[in-house]
C-alpha cells in the first residue's frame, strides 16, 4: 500500500512539473522596451552661401567625433551665454548625461522618455543654435518604446 502512494505521489508530482515547464514555454516573453536618441554630429565651416558662380561643395557637412551633454529640457534663460553666439558657459537646468560620438559622428543613447536639450562641447563652451518656438534650447522629445532620430549640426565657422 505504502508503495502505490509512493508511485502516485511520483507522478502527480511528475504533472505538475511538466504542467510548469509547458505553462513556461507558453508564456509570451516580455521584450525589453527601449528609448532614446541615436543620431550624427555634422561640422558645417567656410562659405556655405548660395551662388550662382560657385558651387557649394559639402553643404551638408561632415561627420565629427564630440562629446554631447544632455539635460532636461532648458530655455534660453535658464543658461548663462558665452561672448559669441550660440555658445553657453554654464547650463542651470539638470544635467542628465555625457556621450562621445564616434569616429563617424554617430552616438545612441537610451533616455526615460521626455524632454531634453542636447549641446556639444566646444572650446569656446557648450555649443547648440536651435531653439523651439518657446526659446526652448535644441529640444529633443523622446516617447516611450521609440527612438529619436536627430542630426545635430555644429555650423559656428560657417557663413551662409
Amino acid at each position: 500500500m505504502n508503495f502505490n502512494l509512493f508511485i502516485r505521489t511520483k507522478r502527480l508530482l511528475m504533472i505538475c512539473l511538466c504542467n510548469i515547464l509547458v505553462y513556461q514555454v507558453a508564456l509570451p516573453q516580455k521584450k525589453k522596451i527601449t528609448q532614446g536618441i541615436s543620431g550624427t554630429v555634422l561640422w558645417r565651416s567656410g562659405n556655405l552661401m548660395p551662388s550662382p558662380d560657385v558651387k557649394v561643395t559639402n553643404p551638408k557637412g561632415s561627420p565629427i567625433a564630440r562629446e554631447i551633454l544632455i539635460y532636461e529640457l532648458t530655455s534660453s534663460n535658464q543658461t548663462e551665454p558665452a561672448d559669441d553666439a550660440g555658445f553657453y558657459r554654464k547650463i542651470n537646468s539638470k544635467f542628465i548625461q555625457k556621450i562621445t560620438t564616434n569616429k563617424a559622428g554617430r552616438f545612441k543613447v537610451t533616455l526615460p522618455a521626455g524632454y531634453y536639450s542636447l549641446f556639444t562641447k566646444e572650446d569656446k563652451g557648450l555649443y547648440a543654435n536651435l531653439f523651439d518656438d518657446a526659446m526652448n534650447i535644441n529640444p529633443v522629445q523622446v516617447r516611450k518604446g521609440k527612438w529619436e532620430k536627430i542630426e545635430i549640426i555644429i555650423d559656428y565657422a560657417a557663413v551662409y
